[in-house]
């Protein structure tokens, strides 16, 4: 095979995913378009295509000695294109990580004079790096390209549960499960971010439906790696955290990306000894895979439904999930409440101590709202110094306790302006409240009993108050 040395823009052009690098990324990438130094130029690409591997942008798959030269190969995780760079085996060797690839980048050093190599027979043209599914080799057990090509199949689904049922489905037939099931992370759980529109469908087991201990998965979310545990019963570290009599294997994998946890996804199967090593592979291909999908659809929604100056849902998050959660309550039978609130005198606070103070101020106030609601309801910025929640399956009372922890915890709290003149400010709230079906019988009929109607009279009768529309009409 003939090589042909390419220029600076053509290896970086063919090799790096330009759309990927984080902001040191970018920065690395255009002093290396500058550059006159082939060593560095190279290194420098080594250097990239390492970072978007602990990325969770790219995944490594072979490191093979080929003429005398050692041959890394990548593979981009959205195209499933393949990236190949060969160095010379006189530096020294980079450590073998999974599948045979280097678990670290290699130094400067390790990758000076290194050429990339670009076939001539057939010609192809320096910015052409893919290599289709049919025609892939890599030295990752159980990767075939039958699975590489489900994975680029689920890759073009536009929702993300359609997408990772597509995965469930392939790893039923590739390796079998009796149980499939994924898990926030705790932190995942904890954000706003845990509990966007597309999220709610991807993680809809139970606790009922649950196979791994939670000191199993807290282990796999700090470490970072893929457990098995051939037969549950003879497990040392684990067994006594299991229910009693759950024999079967088990297979727990991180969904990990850019170094974040975002949850865990397990399989399990009532025979004991179910999986082997390329089993254990590839469970590990699709985590790896999956985690760049929710990732990538986690900013998408954070961008569109979290407010930037709060750091809570905003008004469109908050219009789906009201017009979400009616239509369940007619399903169910069950009964909503939603709160309106609105800070007392709020214009002064950006009037005299500016905008910026102000914006510190709703943060604050944002937190107060997270924290004093239950772990069911929807908290969100409606706009201005408005803020709304949404509490299912609640009765008028339970609706009327959270109003109360809200503005009490408001009234009693010393916000901080981050100004050396007026370091605190003090602050109350007005909340108009009403519920679904019992007071309402529409969406729109809802808002307006519990804003225009009952927040109305709680500024009317005085401010820093709780008005139920009920509370209205029996006077």
């Amino acid at each position: 095979m003939k090589k042909t040395k390419l220029s600076t823009f053509e290896v970086l052009d063919s090799l790096i995913p330009v759309g990927s690098l984080d902001r040191d990324g970018l920065a690395l990438y255009r002093s290396l378009a500058a550059s006159r130094d082939d060593s560095e130029v190279r290194a420098g690409v080594v250097r990239l295509l390492e970072d978007l591997c602990d990325a969770g942008r790219l995944a490594r798959l072979s490191r093979s000695e080929v003429d005398g030269e050692t041959r890394l190969r990548y593979r981009d995780l959205e195209s499933l294109d393949t990236i190949a760079i060969s160095l010379p085996r006189e530096a020294e060797e980079p450590a073998r990580g999974t599948g045979g690839a280097p678990d670290a980048a290699p130094t400067e050093t390790e990758t000076a004079g290194t050429e990339m190599e670009q076939a001539s027979e057939p010609p192809v043209e320096a910015t052409d790096r893919v290599e289709t599914p049919d025609r892939i080799e890599t030295t990752l057990p159980g990767i075939t390209p039958a699975i590489l090509e489900a994975v680029a199949a689920a890759s073009r689904r536009i929702d993300l549960a359609g997408a990772l049922d597509h995965l469930y489905d392939l790893l039923h037939e590739v390796v079998g499960y009796d149980k499939i099931a994924i898990y926030k992370s705790k932190g995942l759980s904890n954000s706003p971010a845990g509990v966007l529109t597309e999220l709610e469908e991807v993680y809809r087991w139970s606790e009922d439906d649950r196979v791994c201990p939670n000191v199993l998965k807290s282990r796999i979310e700090e470490e970072g790696h893929t457990v098995h545990l051939p037969n549950i019963p003879n497990s040392d570290r684990y067994a006594r955290y299991f229910p009693k009599g759950l024999g079967g294997s088990l297979l727990v994998a991180p969904l990990k990306a850019e170094g974040y946890v975002y949850g865990v996804l397990e399989l399990w199967r009532q025979l004991p000894d179910a999986y082997d090593q390329n089993d254990v592979a590839v469970v590990g291909f699709v985590s790896e895979f999956a985690s760049g999908l929710i990732k990538r659809r986690l900013e998408i929604e954070e961008l569109i439904f979290v407010d930037h100056t709060s750091q809570i849902h905003n008004r469109r998050y908050f219009d789906e999930q009201l017009t979400r959660e009616i239509a369940r309550c007619k399903r169910s039978n069950n009964s909503l409440a939603l709160l309106v609130a609105d800070l007392d005198d709020f214009k002064k606070v950006n009037d005299t101590l500016g905008h910026a103070a102000g914006d510190s101020v709703l943060r604050q106030v944002a937190r107060i709202f997270s924290e004093n609601a239950r772990q069911v309801d929807i908290v969100a910025r409606y706009g201005g110094e408005e803020f709304v929640v949404i509490l299912p399956d609640v009765t008028r009372e339970s609706a009327a306790a959270v109003a109360e922890r809200i503005r009490s915890a408001i009234e009693s709290h010393r916000f901080i302006t981050g100004l050396a003149d007026d370091p605190t400010r003090e602050l109350t709230i007005s909340i108009g409240g009403a519920l679904y079906p019992l007071d309402a019988e529409s969406r729109a009929d809802l808002i307006d009993k519990a804003d225009r109607l009952a927040l109305y009279e709680a500024k009317r009768a005085g401010k820093n108050r709780i008005v139920f529309w009920k509370d209205i009409q029996s006077h």
